[in-house]
């Protein structure tokens, strides 16, 4: 590996940290990837202290840079960064927070960076966090599944209450970095936040059940009542949109029947005929109009 792909700002020493990852991109439905690690990283005052170097991981016109542009002046050019942040003295655990973007490109070189940065800290675990689309009503309480890549992890992931992944398809940069993790002998979980797959919005609902079981995997004891209200005023205002449109309540009532007797938690299931329906909503437009209307009655 060349050296130059991590670059760093400073070397804190920690003591066994978790390092926690979640990535922008495919595996990042709802929003429950990114927003999980923003939330780490500003609740435990997670302090930044390297990157990877990502210009060769990915295809620059899939991932184009942002401009800032004033009056004809280039004012800055951003890029989708992969940094590491660490937190100590919040939590009884020490943390290394991961926030990055998938890459194009090297799947393999990339965990393998990932893994080097978790040997020099001398990480106890790795666990990444991922959303996806499922057929899941939003009615029930959000499924939360993980997979493993060392069987002593099962039992803890099962007395945390979180299902175990079923699952046979095409994978994201998780699988490889637990994959990677397996050779270095360092354990591994993935944890993935199902999100129904006919609201296409930042879930807050999702991210705060996968913030309650993370809790339970690490020993974080990080205070989610201000997520739990969030998650509870989302669920209103998803219920006051699905209250407008019959289409949808039809189809929610057809997936609440199939989950009901199906006894499924995993995108695998759950599938039956007349519930993988098309209809998808854009609620992000609706949440915003609807929280508009409730500061101006304020």
């Amino acid at each position: 590996m060349n050296k130059e792909e991590i670059i760093y700002l400073e070397k804190p020493v920690l003591q066994r940290p978790n390092l926690i990852v979640g990535f922008e991109g495919w595996p990042n439905a709802a929003e429950v990837s990114t927003f999980v690690l923003q939330h780490l990283i500003e609740n435990l005052e997670a302090k930044r202290f390297a990157s990877i170097n990502g210009e060769n991981f990915y295809q620059i016109s899939s991932a184009r840079p942002l401009a800032v542009i004033k009056e004809g002046r280039l004012i800055e050019l951003r890029s989708g960064g992969n940094h590491f942040y660490y937190s100590t003295g919040l939590s009884s655990n020490d943390f290394i927070l991961f926030q990055g973007v998938e890459p194009h490109l090297r799947w393999n070189a990339y965990a393998e960076i990932l893994l080097s940065v978790a040997k020099e800290f001398g990480v106890s675990q790795i666990i990444t966090i991922g959303g996806t689309y499922d057929y899941t009503p939003h009615t029930y309480p959000p499924v939360v599944t993980a997979l493993f890549n060392n069987e002593s992890l099962k039992e803890k992931i099962l007395d945390a209450g979180i299902g175990l992944t079923e699952y046979t398809g095409p994978v994201s940069i998780h699988a490889f970095i637990l994959e990677a993790a397996k050779k270095r002998g360092v354990k591994a979980i993935s944890l993935w936040g199902h999100a129904p797959q006919y609201l296409h919005a930042r879930n807050i609902k999702v991210i705060h059940a996968v913030l309650q079981k993370l809790n339970a995997l690490v020993d974080m004891e990080m205070d989610l009542y201000e997520l739990q209200q969030a998650s509870e005023y989302f669920d209103q205002q998803v219920n006051q949109l699905v209250e407008q449109d019959p289409k949808l309540q039809e189809i929610i009532s057809k997936l609440e029947e199939v989950y009901q007797h199906s006894g499924q938690q995993d995108p695998e299931h759950g599938g039956e005929e007349g519930t993988k329906e098309e209809k998808v909503v854009y609620i992000e437009a609706f949440l915003k109009k609807q929280e508009d209307e409730d500061k101006k009655e304020g």
